[in-house]
């Protein structure tokens, strides 16, 4: 209850905007009680942002489960973290606005830490399947994971120059170049 009030004042007022009686009042408490639950406007803002990361993991992880596809569970993983940012795009944009993309490091860096660890293994598992080619999996997992930072920077700084989730994953599944039959002739060296 709190932390969704203090999400939606800081979508509206921004972190620099937003105070502790304004979250109050949204939340329908007083003022003293959000000081009982946490000592600053920071410590809230920490763990709403917290609570952001832990509804994205959730969203990846309940939209990959039971798909056994690699392929498909990228394409639904980059599908829920771009919806995730889409309905959180305010509070992105205000936060962002506000305090910089350096507020709150740490949590950022563990939520990253765990993000690459799933699409790590994403990609490990289509590479031993044979679904995805024999590529270093730690760099692919690192450009699709920065793909989809760039699209989080895109909300705020870019806005008409979003893309979608299926052109995206079209892009990082299959490339740019046209892959030629190899009876017709010979195929582009990498």
């Amino acid at each position: 209850m709190i932390n969704d009030a203090a999400l939606r004042v800081f979508s509206r007022s921004g972190y620099d905007g937003a105070s502790m009686r304004m979250i109050a009042s949204e939340a329908g408490i007083s003022v003293g009680a959000l000081y009982l639950h946490y000592r600053s406007k920071e410590e809230l803002c920490s763990t709403v942002f917290r609570g952001l990361f832990e509804e994205f993991r959730n969203a990846i992880a309940e939209r990959t489960r039971g798909i056994s596809d690699p392929a498909e569970q990228i394409r639904s993983y980059v599908r829920a973290y771009m919806e995730m940012a889409r309905v959180h795009r305010e509070f992105i944009y205000t936060f962002n606005k506000d305090k910089g993309f350096t507020f709150g490091v740490e949590w950022k860096q563990k939520f990253f830490v765990e993000l690459r660890g799933f699409m790590n293994g994403i990609i490990r598992r289509g590479i031993e399947e044979g679904t995805f080619a024999d590529i270093e999996e730690s760099e692919a997992t690192k450009i699709v994971l920065s793909v989809l930072r760039g699209y989080v920077v895109s909300i705020v700084i870019d806005p008409e120059n979003l893309f979608t989730a299926d052109a995206c994953t079209d892009i990082l599944l299959n490339g740019l170049v046209k892959r030629r039959d190899p009876e017709k002739g010979a195929g582009l060296s990498r």
